[in-house]
């Protein structure tokens, strides 16, 4: 399991987030999933099910990501509800999970899948990387109410 983490430093929010990422041979289908629980409340997660975020690859050939490198970017939306604090604070969110040992910052897919050279990247709307297993993290200004934290996500 793939886990990711969303906290609000002097705020004490902490989510604990879970991905899971499987493939097939040349395509990837439904194999982004998010899961949460909130440990300390300054918002409150939004979960639809059991998901916090859930993205749907398209299936992708390899001959696609060789002539793009990539695939399409899909938004991943975390939502936070009844969110109070002082004004101008923040979310920190890092991402945590194993590592795809070709693409460094990229989350592998699961050891059960025949996919080879295939990571899942993940970035700020603003395009800004957000490594997987790196503490800097990406940092969002929070409002009180609700407030979207807005990632994308490719292969």
């Amino acid at each position: 399991m793939k886990t990711a983490h969303i906290y609000s430093p002097g705020y004490a929010l902490l989510a604990g987030l879970l991905l899971t990422a499987s493939t097939g041979a040349q395509a990837v289908d439904n194999n982004l999933h998010f899961y949460g629980n909130l440990l300390s409340k300054s918002c409150t997660l939004v979960v639809d099910g059991a998901n916090l975020a859930e993205i749907h690859f398209p299936t992708v050939s390899n001959r696609d990501l060789m002539v793009s490198g990539q695939s399409a970017h899909l938004p991943v939306v975390f939502k936070l509800k009844d969110c109070k604090g002082p004004a101008g604070y923040n979310v920190k969110v890092t991402l945590s999970g194993t590592e795809d040992s070709g693409q460094p910052g990229f989350l592998a897919v699961d050891d059960t899948s025949t996919a080879q050279g295939v990571g899942i990247g993940m970035e700020t709307l603003d395009g800004k990387r957000v490594d997987i297993n790196n503490t800097t993290g990406a940092t969002f200004a929070l409002t009180n109410g609700n407030n979207d934290i807005n990632f994308r996500a490719w292969i």
